[in-house]
């Protein structure tokens, strides 16, 4: 099983992630410095060049890497209680990976995948909404025709705000 690890918080949480992941084989690659654009929906990767994101940056790499993984894990800050812009960013380029095709699977409407199933869990920092974050990795992998890894936070220190 490859696992693949999309870091977008940095190295300063590589020991956590090293910890929390069971396989001893993942690969981590650290995001924050790669070119990585939004994903502009415009469908190219399903119409013009099927499974090829029509953007050229550094996110072709990971695509690559993605293809050939059985497990992804997520790493990244969250704000109002979902992922932050970069983790989102990271997942919405994910479409290439998806055929235009649509089947039924587990009784809903799916995209057919175009390589393997992919299992998907969120490692996060910050105030995550843990409910809504493990609900997200169920639907994510359930799209993706595997099964939720799960959401856990990676906090260094709990700081406890206190409102007035």
């Amino acid at each position: 099983m490859k696992t693949l690890v999309l870091n977008t918080l940095g190295n300063d949480y590589t020991e956590q992630i090293k910890a929390l992941i069971k396989d001893k084989e993942a690969e981590i690659v650290d995001t924050t410095d790669m070119k990585i654009a939004h994903c502009m929906g415009c469908n190219h990767c399903f119409l013009k060049t099927p499974g090829i994101c029509t953007i050229k940056d550094d996110y072709a790499q990971i695509l690559k890497k993605l293809a050939h993984s059985d497990s992804l894990w997520l790493v990244s800050d969250t704000r109002f209680g979902f992922l932050d812009y970069k983790g989102k960013r990271v997942m919405d380029r994910i479409l290439p990976m998806l055929n235009m095709d649509l089947c039924f699977r587990d009784g809903e409407m799916r995209h057919t995948l175009r390589y393997g199933a992919l299992n998907v869990g969120v490692l996060y920092s910050g105030e995550g909404n843990q409910q809504l974050l493990d609900f997200w990795c169920y639907r994510s992998s359930a799209n993706l025709g595997g099964h939720s890894l799960g959401a856990y936070s990676v906090n260094k220190t709990k700081e406890v705000k206190v409102c007035m």
